[in-house]
């Protein structure tokens, strides 16, 4: 079954930071893609792996604390750019997307939610415990934007615990335990401590035979698995919920890539991945960047 799924990845807005964020060196300010990935399964359809910015997300930044989050990350995001829209490039109606898997609730990865109203979801109970307890201070900081959330979202969620865990198989060794989605061996979720609570990335295996881990903000830039080395103090503070943990598993990523030639690790937000799987699968991607800049600064501004 596994290797008849096939694998789009997509980008529905984006942001922008200073490179020292990351521990690089001073330079000109990095794009960060608001990644998704569209997976088409033969038997359970298409699935979701995030969302990235959206509707939603777009009128929660026209005002307010969202206003100011938007500013300091150059956070962009146009409705010709909306999953929704991107999906109908595939002759996908956002009404026929059976199943979305949320990574964590930053609004960069749940902020088009509201357009698939007949989809499960399916996130971590960490996450979704963490996000029910957190004081309104608490979301603040955590940047968890609960007006994002479909007004049924509880009803239509099923939360992955570590009573379902189980030990993967060979292809993804070294990434340890995880959860396979449908039973079926196609899909194999993994948790991705440290960015946020209870964060979850998706193991793939192809239908041209490749192993692709979705890692989330496991890490944010490709060079980051060469690295392996602790953030700065303000971005641990802000963007991170457990540093030590964000280290362990960018270390598990990189000993997978290493110990699996040709295999795919793909943070939600790098471009030079993007361009590399696009080089590499020019029809498996779904993105429309141009005039994005101006359509979204139009758009956020004028509702």
């Amino acid at each position: 079954m596994s290797g008849e799924v096939a694998l789009t990845l997509a980008a529905s807005g984006h942001s922008c930071a200073d490179p020292r964020h990351l521990g690089f060196e001073a330079g000109p300010a990095m794009r960060f893609p608001a990644g998704w990935a569209l997976i088409e399964h033969p038997v359970q359809g298409a699935i979701l792996f995030d969302c990235g910015y959206g509707p939603s997300a777009r009128a929660a930044m026209r005002g307010g604390l969202r206003w100011i989050y938007r500013r300091a990350i150059h956070a962009c995001s146009s409705a010709h750019t909306d999953a929704g829209q991107l999906l109908r490039q595939r002759g996908i109606d956002a009404g026929q997307v059976r199943l979305v898997v949320i990574s964590h609730f930053h609004p960069d990865h749940i902020g088009g939610l509201d357009q698939f109203r007949r989809a499960r979801f399916v996130a971590h109970a960490d996450a979704w415990n963490h996000l029910r307890e957190l004081s309104w201070f608490g979301l603040l900081h955590a940047q968890i934007w609960k007006e994002l959330l479909p007004d049924d979202f509880a009803a239509r969620l099923q939360l992955l615990d570590e009573h379902g865990r189980r030990p993967l198989p060979v292809d993804w060794s070294g990434l340890g335990e995880g959860w396979d989605l449908f039973g079926d061996g196609s899909l194999h979720v993994v948790a991705l401590p440290g960015h946020a609570r209870g964060q979850i990335g998706l193991a793939v295996r192809t239908g041209d035979g490749e192993r692709v881990v979705l890692a989330a903000d496991a890490f944010w830039r490709r060079e980051q698995l060469d690295r392996e080395q602790a953030l700065p103090w303000l971005t641990q503070r802000l963007a991170m919920d457990d540093a030590a943990a964000y280290l362990d598993t960018v270390r598990r990523l990189a000993r997978f890539r290493d110990s699996h030639p040709g295999a795919w690790v793909i943070p939600s937000h790098c471009a030079d991945t993007l361009a590399a799987w696009r080089q590499r699968h020019p029809s498996a991607v779904l993105d429309q960047a141009t005039g994005e800049n101006d359509l979204a600064a139009q758009e956020i501004a004028t509702g």
